[in-house]
């Protein structure tokens, strides 16, 4: 009888995890924690960074942005208050000029404000905007950075001059309260919005025209883009059963790949590797981490509502909650201290040369160039020194500059297949002419 029952309990054991979710949680990492680094009131997305530049952090609470020059280890205010504003909803910052960037807010009217200045004045660009209380409502091309995408009510629009005039693409949506907005950086035609009571909406045509392609009773307040993985994208669930969707087909069709049952809410995919996915439980107070595309789940907890996670690099993980601005602190130092990076423009060439002060399994450096400070290239490799506490120093050589400005950087390497980009920096070149 004893054999009996225990085989009928060993039987049950089996069939309940054969009905478990998809996802498999880790047991939590006491390692991976979070700090509050900047008190505020979040809600959208009020975080951004320089994509040239990780150690660049803006965040944004009621009507004031706040600047980071370390990767988010403290903020100062900039700027003036941006006026009437009562919530940042999300930033964009510009990848051409560094003291552009367009702010969407909530007022009396919702409204996008520019500035040119670094905040010390503004400009609003579109007013009398009906955002989405808990939405994200602007994003950007990434294939075109001066082109950005928002809705209000059942508008759809574009603008082509970062913010600065705005044209409707679509008067008539099939959806009127959006949460977010995304665009595949490979396929710059094909667009998604989440909304706030339907499901997950799909444009080929740039916005034109749009097809439901998910169907739920609750919201999809967040949907992320894989940046190096054709046609991979997320998105989260909040009420109607909640839980994490996949797609792989350009968002064509989407999958419950776990989490039934939790009302998500944020969600993000590292631009370095597209497993490295991120997001946030609403009201749970946890932070789910995969470094395997899903297969399993680390669990982190954090204080107060979670609104969006931010991925800039696999050393700089930052999350917007109710109660402000939150980094997470990891249990491996960053690999490489950078101690300098210069460049001279002497004998017909550029001279780059940087110097470390400790290195962690360094595989070494990709020296990339740009001509216009976005679109970068590589154009030479020079090799770590693996582990060390001591200085080393580095040069590498650029025989083919072109007049004028041109910019680098240096991505760091390491033997797993992490890397981390350095700060930009700018040589003038000037051409000698022979008489």
């Amino acid at each position: 009888m004893v054999q009996k029952r225990l085989f009928i309990f060993t039987l049950l054991l089996m069939l309940i995890a054969a009905e478990m979710p998809a996802q498999k949680l880790v047991n939590p990492q006491e390692d991976y924690t979070w700090t509050l680094i900047q008190s505020g009131q979040s809600l959208g997305n009020p975080i951004d960074y320089r994509r040239n530049d990780h150690s660049v952090v803006y965040y944004g609470s009621v009507g004031s942005i706040y600047l980071s020059r370390d990767r988010g280890q403290s903020f100062t205010p900039i700027g003036t208050t941006i006026p009437n504003s009562t919530r940042v909803k999300n930033i964009i910052l510009s990848e051409k000029d560094t003291l552009t960037f367009l702010v969407a807010i909530e007022a009396s009217t919702d409204k996008i404000v520019k500035t040119t200045n670094g905040g010390n004045s503004w400009t609003v660009v579109a007013d009398n905007l009906t955002f989405s209380y808990f939405g994200i409502p602007m994003t950007r091309d990434p294939a075109h950075p001066d082109t950005i995408y928002t809705q209000s009510n059942s508008t759809f629009m574009k603008s082509t001059d970062f913010g600065s005039t705005w044209t409707n693409v679509n008067t008539s949506m099939p959806l009127a309260t959006p949460c977010d907005i995304e665009v595949f950086p490979d396929s710059t035609h094909i667009i998604l919005i989440g909304d706030n009571t339907t499901g997950i909406y799909r444009s080929t045509n740039s916005g034109v025209t749009w097809s439901q392609v998910f169907t739920t009773s609750g919201e999809i307040p967040t949907i992320a883009v894989a940046k190096n993985k054709p046609g991979e994208a997320w998105a989260t669930k909040w009420s109607g059963g909640g839980g994490l969707l996949k797609s792989t087909d350009y968002g064509a069709t989407w999958t419950l790949v776990g989490f039934s049952g939790r009302n998500l809410w944020g969600v993000d995919v590292s631009p370095e590797s597209a497993d490295y996915v991120m997001t946030g439980e609403y009201s749970g107070g946890r932070i789910y981490l995969t470094k395997d595309g899903g297969l399993t789940w680390m669990t982190t907890t954090i204080s107060s509502s979670n609104y969006s996670v931010v991925i800039a690099d696999t050393f700089s993980i930052f999350a917007a909650q109710g109660a402000g601005f939150f980094k997470m602190n990891l249990p491996y130092p960053i690999p490489v201290e950078l101690a300098s990076f210069s460049g001279t423009s002497e004998n017909g060439m550029i001279n780059l040369s940087w110097i470390t002060a400790t290195e962690t399994n360094n595989l070494g450096f990709d020296v990339e160039w740009s001509t216009d400070n976005s679109s970068f290239r590589r154009i030479g490799f020079v090799g770590g020194k693996g582990t060390t506490t001591s200085q080393s120093s580095y040069s590498y050589n650029f025989r083919e500059p072109l007049a004028g400005k041109n910019w680098f950087r240096l991505k760091q390497m390491d033997h797993d297949g992490s890397f981390e980009y350095s700060n930009v920096i700018e040589v003038d070149f000037e051409v000698v002419k022979n008489f």
